[in-house]
């Protein structure tokens, strides 16, 4: 079974609405919607915004649905100077940047237990999800995606996280969905559309264009669970 995981319901809602043979169930507060899709066994969560929520659902996906793979979706600030507003970001690899241990002489993001800043995408999954956003005529990159609990919407703060990270994209959920699914040895993958640039416009940007750039998270899902083997 495939698990799917967006924060928000404009970037699961999309999923759940062509699903058939669907079982709702809740868990924790967090509504788990089971079925098929595009002929697959799937399981999609709407975990709400931030890592512990991402987490606690990956979790239960993987410990009551026995999730084969796991895949985040939906919408981010673009840090890439090329990235635009509708742009794709496929992640090859995530990392949570506001763990931060630098006091103790560990480099920033650093994870304890994990002794890792870095957790790997799987790569099959991430070709499927980058060719299924070519074959969806979209412009996508491969890059690190990182997360936090903040909202990037500052020039300084987006600075940052080029700086110290040479990050991609930046959201709330990625890298905790990777963090468990590193410790339970489950593949996983992330797919962000752009919906701002993490930038000083990002307050205006993003309650304007997160709907328009989570469906294109979305059709980039239903493309990709297609072609999955798991």
């Amino acid at each position: 079974m495939i698990g799917i995981i967006g924060a928000m319901d404009s970037e699961v809602n999309g999923i759940k609405s062509v699903m058939t043979d669907k079982t709702v169930r809740t868990v924790a507060s967090v509504e788990f919607c089971s079925g098929t899709l595009c002929g697959k066994k799937v399981v999609v969560a709407e975990a709400g915004v931030g890592k512990v929520n991402a987490a606690v659902t990956a979790q239960i996906m993987i410990l009551e649905y026995n999730a084969s793979a796991v895949i985040n979706t939906g919408v981010a600030g673009g840090l890439e100077d090329s990235l635009r507003i509708g742009d794709i970001v496929v992640a090859d690899r995530v990392a949570e940047h506001d763990m931060d241990t630098t006091p103790f002489g560990d480099e920033p993001g650093f994870i304890t237990g994990l002794e890792r800043v870095y957790m790997d995408c799987d790569k099959k999954i991430v070709d499927i999800l980058e060719s299924s956003a070519e074959e969806a005529g979209m412009s996508a990159m491969v890059g690190l995606i990182v997360s936090g609990d903040q909202f990037i919407c500052r020039d300084e703060q987006r600075s940052r996280l080029k700086e110290v990270f040479g990050a991609a994209a930046a959201e709330m959920e990625g890298a905790a969905i990777g963090h468990v699914c590193v410790m339970n040895g489950v593949p996983f993958g992330v797919i962000r559309a752009m919906s701002d640039c993490a930038n000083d416009d990002s307050i205006s940007d993003f309650p304007a264009f997160e709907k328009a750039a989570a469906a294109k998270s979305i059709e980039i899902i239903k493309r990709a669970v297609e072609k999955m083997d798991v």
